[in-house]
């Protein structure tokens, strides 16, 4: 079998694999995607099983097989089988862990158990490179209109609060007409900070189009590497949860890595304005001061 090597672990860090192919999945050809089922189906023996046999069970061909491999990122089946068979093996070392809780608050308890599981399929995702690119923009914005819909609106009012404890010029419009109007007003010198979790919502992606017109620069978080908005960005940021599909996205729509990406991104943009963001949230804090009770 073949040796994982450091830079396979460096580009496909453990326990990122599965959560990769999930979230490339919808934007693969129809025939990559029965590929790509597969590999989700039967992660546990993937490793077992020929490039042919995985065609076989698509109901494809092995060059499709290979194709797939490639399209989700990897140098071919080979490389892929292993990276699976590895992180299968993580999951079933995770999964033998016993749970001490039981009864209505068993489901709680699950959650966080389940979020704590997925980090590393949460960072496997996130290209770091981009959230310096992310950074640098909302630092040099003259103004950034975070734009957000459905249950991700919550983390729109979030991000702005944050924005301007920081010092800079941030906002967010609930009623989406408004949205676009805003959007169409910004600058080549702004930036719209888009959050969308299946990013494949129509309207936020009228909203894009209304800030791309303006010529401003584009921001998407998103569980999505090739989803509508992600395409349509200038700067994109992925992160979700490794076991969900879109249509967990839909029904069970867990903003979780969404949540903690921002304010991972907030805290890079306060390190990255220095003087000037520790000034503004320390003005932010002395007017907190005078709400807080003893």
């Amino acid at each position: 079998m073949n040796v994982v090597s450091d830079h396979a672990t460096r580009e496909h860090p453990v326990g990122g694999v599965v959560a990769r192919i999930r979230s490339l999945k919808p934007e693969l050809v129809p025939a990559e995607q029965q590929v790509a089922e597969v590999l989700l189906d039967r992660q546990s023996d993937v490793v077992e099983l020929t490039s042919g046999q995985v065609a076989e069970l698509a109901g494809t061909s092995r060059a499709t097989v290979v194709r797939a491999a490639q399209s989700l990122g990897f140098s071919g089946y080979q490389q892929l089988r292993v990276l699976l068979a590895r992180d299968a093996a993580l999951a079933e070392q995770r999964a033998t862990t016993p749970t001490e809780v039981e009864g209505t608050a068993a489901a709680a308890v699950a959650r966080f158990k389940q979020v704590a599981e997925a980090v590393p399929g949460m960072l496997a995702l996130l290209d770091l490179d981009s959230v310096n690119r992310a950074v640098v923009a909302l630092a040099d914005a003259g103004r950034v209109q975070v734009v957000a819909g459905g249950l991700s609106q919550s983390l729109a009012v979030d991000a702005v609060a944050r924005l301007q404890r920081l010092g800079i010029d941030a906002q967010a419009q609930t009623d989406q007409i408004q949205q676009q109007i805003c959007a169409r007003l910004l600058t080549p010198q702004d930036v719209a900070l888009v959050i969308s979790g299946s990013g494949r919502n129509q309207s936020t992606m009228q909203v894009v189009d209304a800030a791309q017109a303006a010529g401003a620069q584009v921001i998407v978080v998103t569980a999505f590497a090739r989803s509508p908005l992600a395409l349509l960005a200038d700067v994109c940021l992925v992160v979700g949860m490794p076991a969900a599909s879109f249509g967990d996205e839909l029904t069970d729509t867990s903003r979780i890595p969404q949540v903690i990406l921002i304010e991972g991104l907030m805290a890079s943009l306060r390190m990255h304005l220095g003087e000037r963001g520790s000034r503004a949230l320390a003005l932010a804090l002395e007017e907190v001061s005078g709400h807080v009770d003893e």
